[in-house]
């Protein structure tokens, strides 16, 4: 549903019948492409069948970000009046300039999700990194030879023809005039905003999927609750211990059995069986596997002593080491994405301001958004618009991340879509204020409709019955939305005028190191 209802969309946006169908182009090649990688990485590794959604939604708002970012610039040069071929290589000067180091960003965010220790993360890793890599490629090296074919007629089929002119001003540099003479009480607003939005987060828990995921009314769902309900004790994913060369040491092993069963959240053990050498006990507990009281249980009997040479494994052991796993890389990963995001920025706009002020914005952003997910999957509201779901009282870790970083990935590529034309504007000799007002003019209807398509191509996952898809399908729409609306079009101009002609500033010594437009 989200492909027909993505191309009406971008026929109004774009204005033209021949200029919308350029990231349809773009996009599903990089699908296309992306799901060969796909194929070829499970020839040598497990892969999720979820990253498909991942690799779909990427691909189509790539897509659509990079053609609406080339297509706007060619017809902008095409009404200054340049030739076509003067207007490509413009395009590419420029525009295929910021597509390249927009990508480049999004895909070394993508990176981190390698870096954890689940396959599930891992997969959406090598989806996200083989989509935005083609859709890169789609746009710098498909998209100019069919514009240089198209020429003028790239306006053919008009739908809109406000649409198809570029204007140095309008509303949007109206709103950033606006923002810029009231900076402070814009940022306080916007961040009181913010603030409330994010306030939920102290509510929020984090597990991993099971049935409850699936809609109310799935077999699977239905046995799980009622076996929950009626019958205690998880007889069905027990906590399996297992001692080697412990059948020497049966006395002690039931000593140990005992204390286990002493353990809160244990309602049963089996006491010991030996098997050759090794001794093997199970028990059982009140909760399900994959949840936060499950990880405590686990922490807990590894905390009691035991004969040497004793291991706890079991679904709920499993998770718990997921879970742990998770925990210690998560300081990797996000300074592998704060580094390389901080380095890159700083090549493209030479300044040491604007990637620090980029990457809190986006901490910003990510927080109200994961304060939104915490208030409707946890707490229970808005089943009226995301549809009915089972309330677990947290959120899945895996699908928190992959929101995170894909959110992240995303939000810098708005982000330097924006500072690409305000820079370009100042380096020919504007202030600092007309720089941004211009430079958000040219570039903010990008960013507003690009944001608008992807939350199209997202939302529609909110129609998904499992619970992980309807999450990160409202969750990536929702950032989205949030970054192009409240960040980049209120705070980012707000802050830029607070900083005047320091937003510019780097060091002398570094200055050598930065991209020269």
């Amino acid at each position: 549903i989200s492909i027909p209802l993505t191309f009406i969309l971008l026929a109004f946006v774009f204005g033209a019948l021949a200029a919308s169908a350029m990231p349809l182009i773009v996009g599903v090649s990089a699908i296309v492409g992306a799901f060969f990688i796909l194929y070829l990485i499970s020839l040598f590794t497990a892969v999720s069948v979820y990253s498909l959604n991942l690799t779909t939604g990427m691909g189509l708002g790539l897509g659509i970000d990079y053609a609406l970012l080339m297509v706007n610039r060619f017809r902008e040069e095409l009404n200054k009046g340049k030739s076509v071929d003067e207007s490509v290589i413009t395009t590419m000067a420029t525009a295929g300039k910021t597509v390249f180091y927009s990508g480049l960003t999004v895909l070394v965010t993508m990176v981190s999700l390698t870096f954890f220790p689940l396959p599930f993360l891992k997969s959406f890793g090598y989806a996200g990194v083989s989509v935005v890599a083609l859709a890169v490629v789609g746009a710098i090296f498909g998209l100019p030879p069919i514009l240089a074919m198209m020429g003028k007629r790239i306006n053919k089929g008009p739908v809109r023809k406000s649409a198809m002119t570029p204007k140095d001003d309008g509303r949007w540099a109206d709103t950033a005039r606006f923002v810029m003479r009231r900076p402070v009480p814009i940022v306080l607003l916007s961040l009181i905003a913010l603030g409330i939005m994010a306030a939920p987060l102290q509510n929020i828990s984090f597990s991993q999927g099971d049935s409850r995921m699936l809609p109310a009314s799935n077999p699977a769902a239905i046995a799980t609750a009622i076996q929950t309900e009626r019958f205690p004790g998880q007889t069905g994913t027990p906590i399996e211990i297992i001692t080697f060369d412990g059948a020497d040491k049966v006395d002690t092993l039931n000593e140990y059995a005992n204390r286990i069963s002493q353990v809160p959240g244990i309602v049963g053990v089996v006491p010991p069986q030996v098997i050759g050498e090794d001794v093997r006990i199970v028990a059982y507990q009140s909760m399900l596997p994959r949840t936060p009281e499950s990880q405590k249980l686990i922490h807990d009997l590894r905390d009691v002593k035991a004969p040497t040479g004793t291991l706890i494994g079991g679904v709920a052991a499993d998770y718990t080491d997921s879970q742990d796993g998770i925990s210690r890389t998560l300081p990797w990963a996000f300074g592998w994405i704060a580094i390389s995001v901080l380095l890159l920025v700083f090549v493209f706009t030479g300044s040491i301001i604007l990637p620090i002020k980029a990457v809190l914005l986006n901490v910003l952003s990510l927080a109200a958004t994961m304060g939104v997910l915490t208030w409707v999957f946890i707490d229970g509201n808005l089943q009226w618009l995301v549809g009915s779901f089972t309330v677990t009282g947290s959120l899945d870790t895996s699908i928190v991340i992959l929101i995170a970083v894909v959110v992240f990935g995303l939000s810098m590529d708005y982000e330097l879509f924006l500072l690409s034309r305000i820079r370009e504007e100042h380096l020919e000799g504007r202030s600092n204020v007309e720089s941004v007002a211009t430079g958000l003019q040219r570039s903010a209807r990008i960013i507003t409709a690009a944001a608008v398509l992807l939350a199209v191509v997202f939302a529609a996952f909110v129609t998904s019955g499992v619970t992980s898809i309807k999450t990160m399908g409202f969750g990536v729409a929702l950032a989205v939305l949030l970054d192009a609306t409240l960040i980049r079009a209120l705070l980012v101009p707000a802050l830029m005028r607070l900083m005047g002609e320091r937003n510019w500033w780097a060091p002398k010594s570094l200055q050598r190191f930065t991209l020269k437009h």
